[in-house]
């Protein structure tokens, strides 16, 4: 990442402890939200901010920035997001009522956090390792099912959305955060085996028999169908949360299982 150590500190025990010198991929959620943060303050301290970090714009409403910002450098950015981290109480005080910040405030910090990011004590924590990308993959996963001819494209991302929207809660609901992943991953499961002759009955509507169908057509391996198959375990209901992991890691991790596994198929689908 493009942050200083003093920036962003090696992570303490339990967080990926990686090299600094790679670039933060916000998803567009996160960009939007701190879009929405921004807009709880004056346009003169929108301004600083901006010109400091060397940020253009052609204005400062919300619109305007959130223009401006997937434009920006990503250095820029991430350096924009480390003073708002670290100087976050002063600007609590520029904001009334409170509550206005504190929940615009959780937003963001909830979208980092599913971005693989923690905010934590005025820094911000890198929670996994680094694997190169240009654009965040459930941006990508979006995208690639937005231009797949499966039957139930909108309804996948609205389960997607769904799921984020659910961990995202003030009081979050990681029950529906892992169940609407796992249904956007049965459905798409389920769509591909429709396009591939399945035909869905009383008797073959189970996940599983769409899932055997697609390994049949030589649409997956079987060490494939094991993966896809042993993930959507992963994130059913009633799976053990291990040792060392709080819930909201736990559920973070396995909907981030999920959606890679969901670009994965899809990816093989489009090609």
């Amino acid at each position: 990442m493009g942050w200083t150590s003093g920036s962003l500190r090696a992570p303490p025990a339990g967080y990926a402890n990686v090299s600094i010198q790679e670039d933060m991929i916000l998803t567009k959620r996160t960009t939007l939200s701190l879009c929405q943060f921004l807009d709880l303050f004056s346009q003169d301290v929108i301004h600083i901010l901006f010109e400091k970090h060397n940020i253009r714009t052609r204005g400062y409403s919300q619109l305007e920035i959130s223009w401006a910002l997937p434009k920006a450098d990503k250095i820029a950015v991430e350096a924009l997001i480390d003073e708002i981290v670290a100087t976050n109480g002063d600007l609590r005080n520029r904001v009334s009522p409170r509550y206005r910040f504190d929940e615009r405030w959780e937003d963001f910090c909830k979208c980092m956090l599913l971005d693989g990011f923690k905010i934590k004590e005025k820094e911000v924590l890198r929670l996994e390792p680094v694997i190169e990308v240009i654009h965040p993959l459930e941006d990508d996963l979006t995208k690639e099912i937005e231009l797949s001819s499966l039957a139930s494209s909108d309804k996948i991302i609205q389960h997607i959305k769904l799921s984020a929207e659910s961990f995202r809660k003030s009081t979050p609901d990681f029950n529906a955060c892992l169940s609407h992943a796992r249904i956007a991953l049965e459905t798409i499961v389920r769509d591909i085996a429709c396009s591939h002759a399945f035909e869905i009955t009383q008797d073959s509507k189970a996940w599983g028999k769409s899932l055997s169908h697609i390994k049949t057509v030589d649409f997956v391996t079987n060490k494939e169908e094991h993966a896809i198959s042993s993930v959507y375990t992963f994130v059913s209901e009633g799976a053990h949360i291990p040792v060392g992991f709080t819930e909201e890691e736990f559920v973070r991790f396995g909907r981030n299982l999920a959606m890679a596994v969901c670009y994965f198929i899809i990816k093989k689908f489009n090609g």
